[in-house]
Parts: structure tokens; sequence; C-alpha cells
């Protein structure tokens, strides 16, 4: 027998083995067709097995019906590739989205949530779906109620109305409105509420793609070939790719469209805090790939693209770089960011003491609970430990980082400022929830009668109705975090960019309100007089099933008579920003600025 027939008779033998391992009490499941409703118990799970094909990209999707449960996608040896738990309570869906590097059998499981809040028993049913080979066209009909659901939702929750007007609102809305054809798919219509969405002046509103275009792009879309970097309004090159040295040029052309429309379109798509324009460059260079992807070229095979040399001035021309594939890019990406010195922070937070200069440098690249060990109580022990330090070693400067700070959990921001401050201090001039419940809620998860009243429960744990009519945050509900006994009391500079934002930019208007910090980098992302954030209702608009998520606390922070103008984030009292060449070499231009400072003073 010839060894390639040795070959093919082994690899049928494996194949078959494998078939029965995992057909072994599991349920099989067909790809594309959801199985009836199936009833599971608390301390039950149930198996189920499929076949998926090497590099397709897979939705699987768990819909719970009156029971919250875990769910695991294994490999046919049983090792859990995903594991999935969504804050969604006993309704809605768990989803996994999962490509195969080999052809082969897999394994889902579903078991209740082990909680006393939970369910005893319940309904929930599963569909494993095949990335779809085109858009499914939606008529206008169809089109039209989602966007009004959605413009209602906007109107009821009264976001886009800190900064506009209704008729200002209403106005833009109907402009796009007027964009929708019949016959449109939900990639065509994401492009055109994602404006709406931007013009809330909102930065914690979001929109995405529908699951069916999302999984369309993942298969069939390609990705630009390069990382970006926004500076000046500038966007520059961060890699080199095979023979097309690029690395620091600046991007001129990409396939005919000019860079200058390129950007026009994407800052019309990147929702912000008021009039601010720095988180919108810092999120666009993070997604710029994925985002031309979307407006502009979905399946281009090629980039054509122009450079311009910024020391010289000269164009340069690169034609048929191939396209990446969405497995290829995110290869590429995870490989290029690893060798850039300040594209990704490594840990949530830091401190440096320098004791020649007397100089501790903090950095605090996140207030999400979950980036720490041990959560909230983590974060504060790693304060505790850093600021005692700080008093023993007599340190007389210090500099606080939050250029990668994008917030997180509420209150972990007066937690720091705890550190800087010798009293309490008023954090909002007040919060506001616009209602106790809304219509779209059947379009959430809010949508049946039990989770609707969970919902409204919630809310008046921490909102009541005032005399004028409007809902306000319970007395007491956000209050500043008690002055440490070792507190700083020295120099205080604070690093900040269009990154920080949320908490990230609370922290920075407390800092200007209550400390005589000086500011270096550029603008917060985030608004100074305050934000909508807090509490978020997850959306899917019915027809189009475009995702998003409307923020509904109205936080408005106590101001004072600094000279910030009204739906701008906090100013730096000194405005830097690296060259090209001083960030791919990893120069800290802003730290390096603050440190001359501190040796000059």
């Amino acid at each position: 027998m010839k060894k390639d027939s040795l070959t093919i008779l082994f690899s049928l033998f494996f194949s078959l083995a494998v078939r029965a391992q995992v057909s072994q009490n599991l349920i099989p499941i067909k790809i594309d067709k959801t199985t009836a409703d199936l009833n599971i118990k608390q301390g039950e799970e149930t198996s189920f097995s499929f076949q998926l094909k090497k590099d397709f990209y897979y939705s699987i999707t768990v819909e719970q019906k009156g029971i919250d449960v875990t769910v695991a996608l294994k490999n046919h040896n049983g090792k859990t590739l995903q594991d999935v738990d969504s804050p969604n309570g006993r309704f809605g869906s768990e989803k996994i989205v999962f490509s195969p590097d080999s052809t082969g059998y897999f394994i889902l499981t579903v078991k209740p949530l082990s909680e006393s809040t939970n369910s005893k028993e319940g309904n929930y049913s599963v569909v494993v779906q095949n990335p779809p080979k085109k858009l499914k066209q939606l008529s206008y009909k169809a089109l039209e109620q989602d966007f009004n659901i959605l413009k209602n939702a906007f109107m009821e929750t009264h976001i886009g109305l800190w900064y506009n007007t209704y008729s200002q609102f209403d106005s833009l809305c109907n402009v796009q409105k007027s964009k929708i054809k019949d016959q449109m798919n939900a990639l065509d219509f994401y492009q055109i509420v994602a404006p709406v969405v931007t013009y809330t002046k909102e930065g914690h509103c979001a929109i995405q793609p529908s699951e069916e275009t999302s999984n369309y792009i993942r298969q069939h879309g390609r990705y630009f070939p390069f990382l970006v970097k926004i500076l000046d309004k500038k966007v520059y090159i961060l890699n080199d790719l095979d023979n097309y040295p690029s690395k620091g040029m600046l991007i001129s052309k990409i396939n005919g469209n000019s860079i200058e429309s390129i950007m026009k379109k994407l800052l019309t798509i990147e929702p912000a805090d008021g009039y601010n324009t720095t988180s919108k460059y810092r999120w666009i260079e993070t997604a710029f790939s994925k985002y031309y992807l979307r407006f502009f070229e979905q399946q281009p095979n090629v980039f054509d693209i122009e450079l311009i040399n910024p020391k010289t001035t000269e164009k340069i021309n690169y034609n048929g770089i191939q396209a990446l594939s969405f497995k290829q890019y995110g290869k590429f990406a995870s490989k290029e960011t690893k060798s850039l010195p300040n594209y990704n922070y490594k840990e949530p937070a830091t401190l440096k003491i320098d004791t020649l200069n007397s100089t501790a440098t903090l950095t605090v690249n996140t207030f999400s609970t979950s980036n720490y060990t041990d959560g909230r109580k983590g974060f504060k022990e790693f304060l505790a430990k850093s600021f005692q330090n700080i008093t023993d070693r007599k340190i007389k400067h210090l500099i606080i980082d939050i250029r990668k700070n994008e917030g997180g959990a509420q209150a972990m921001e007066d937690h720091l400022m705890s550190y800087l401050v010798d009293k309490e201090y008023p954090k909002y001039k007040y919060a506001e929830i616009p209602s106790f419940t809304y219509s779209f809620l059947d379009y959430t998860a809010y949508r049946d009668k039990e989770s609707r009243d969970d919902f409204e429960k919630e809310l008046k744990e921490e909102f009541y109705r005032s005399n004028d009519g409007r809902y306000l945050d319970l007395p007491g509900k956000y209050k500043s975090d008690t002055p440490q006994n070792n507190h700083f009391k020295g120099d205080l500079h604070i690093l900040i960019s269009g990154l920080s934002f949320s908490g990230g930019s609370e922290f920075a208007a407390l800092a200007k309100n209550y400390t005589n910090a000086r500011f270096v980098g550029e603008e917060t992302g985030g608004g100074y007089y305050g934000n909508t954030s807090g509490f978020f209702i997850n959306y899917t608009l019915p027809n189009s099933k475009l995702t998003g998520r409307i923020p509904l606390i109205k936080f408005v922070v106590e101001e004072k008579q600094n000279g910030i103008p009204f739906g701008r984030g906090v100013m730096p009292d000194h405005e830097i920003q690296p060259k090209i060449e001083e960030y791919l070499s990893g120069y800290d231009t802003e730290m390096e600025y603050v440190k001359t400072i501190i040796k000059n003073k």
C-alpha cells in the first residue's frame, strides 16, 4: 500500500474515532437550524456537538427564556475555548463567535448559573450559524421602523439634548432618514444611523453593525494592513510591510480616497462628549482599518497608497499591497502593537519613585475593577501602599499619568482623589435620569414584565422624583471619599490625553477643581462639565438587528470658574504632543517635559 493511502486511511480512522467520541451523551446540532425550546434545571448540564470548518466564522447563540445560563465552547478533547455569561439575567442571548484553525467536531455545554436569584428551571434554544454569503436586503418600511425606534429612544432618554436643542437633533435625524432607500442591507443602514449616534455628542452612546453584518465582514472583509497614529490631525503609518518601507510616513491617499475625505467621514461616526475631538482621533487611530472597511471598501483585494515623507515632502506610491483577512489582520495587529513601546499598557497601575529628584510617578491606566486583583479592594490596597511609600520617602513632586485611563467603576476616581485633598468636596451638582421606564424597552433585555420591574426597582434604589418633576439622585448617593491622613501635599502634575475618558476625565475635572495640579498633554476626551453614563440600556433594532447602548445617568460636575468652554474637556496648562519619530522610538515627550519642569524648579 502506498504511503499516501496509509495517510488517508489513518485520517479516516481518526475522523471516525473523533465522531464516535463526541457523539457519546451529546445532542447533535445541524448548522443554521435552531433547536426547539429545551428545558433545564439547576444542577443540570446539557452538551451539544457539531462540526465546524477551518477559517469559517460561526455565530453560536443560546437564547435564554426564563433562566440564566453559562455557555462554554470546547474542542473534541474537552478543552474550553470560550466561556461566556453575559450580564443579561434570565432573558436574552449568550453569544460566541468562533473560527477554528482546523476542521473538526466541537462541543457546546449549557448549564444554569449557580445563584440563589436564578430560576430553578427554565427554557432555552441553541443555534449555530454559518457566516452569511451576502447581506439580506431590507424593505424601506422595515428600515424606517428601526430608525423611528432609535430616534424615539434617544428622545425619551434625552440623549443628544444636552448639547443640542430638540429642533437641531430632529433636523439631523430628518436629513439622515431621507437617505434610507428600499432594499438596503444592514451595513448600508448602519452607515446612515452612525452619524445620528455621533450627533448626540455623548461619548458613552454607541451603535454597532448587526451580528449578521459582523459575521459577514469577518468572513469576507479585507483589511488595510497598516497601523496608524494621528498627530496634529495628520495620519502617520506605524509599521513597515514586506517590501514597502512606510514607517513614519504620512498617508495621502488610499485607493484614490484622499486622507482628508477619509478622516472627514470617520469623524462623523465616532461619538464624543460635547464638542471634543481629541477622543475621536485617539479612538479612530486604534480602529482605522475597521472603520475604513465599514465605510469605504468591504472587499478590496489590494491597496494602492500614496504616502508623503514628512521630512522631505516627497510623495511615494505603492501599488498592489495585498489586503488582509480578518484572521490575518488580527495576527498582524497583535504582532505590530507589541513592537510599539507606548501602544498598550501591561499593568493597570504602577508606581515609580526617583529619590534623586524626589519625584514619584503614579500611572493609573484604568479604573476598571476587573483589571485589579480583588477588584476595588485591590485598587485601594495599591493606592494605600503607594501613598504610604510616597509619604515615607518625603516625596516633593508627584506625577499622575492618566493618559490611557478610559474610566471604569463608579467612585474609583474619588478614592484616588482622597489622597490629594484635605477635605471632602461636592462631586456633582446633581445626577439625573429621564424616567423610570421607557417605551422602547421591548427591544432590550427588559422586554418582559418581570425584568422591567427589576429595571425600575434598580433605578428607584438610586433616584427619586423631585417636586419639579425631575428624577434626581438620592441625597448622599454620589459623595466624595473621606480624605486620607497621608494625602499628598506637594507639587502635582497630571498627564492627560484624548483617551482620558469617563472616570478618567472625571478624575481630571475633580483635580482641576480641588487641587493645584498642572495639566500636561492634550485636552481630555471626556467632558469637563460631566457626562451621561453609569447605567446603560442595550438595544437591538428589530429588523436591521443593529445593536447599541444608551447611557442613562446624566452626571453634572460641580464646576469652578476656570474658563473651560462648555462642551469641552479639561484643557492642559501645557499642550504637548510627540513628534512621530519620538513616538516610534518610545521617547515619552509629555513625561520628559514634566520631568524637565521639576528639575528646573
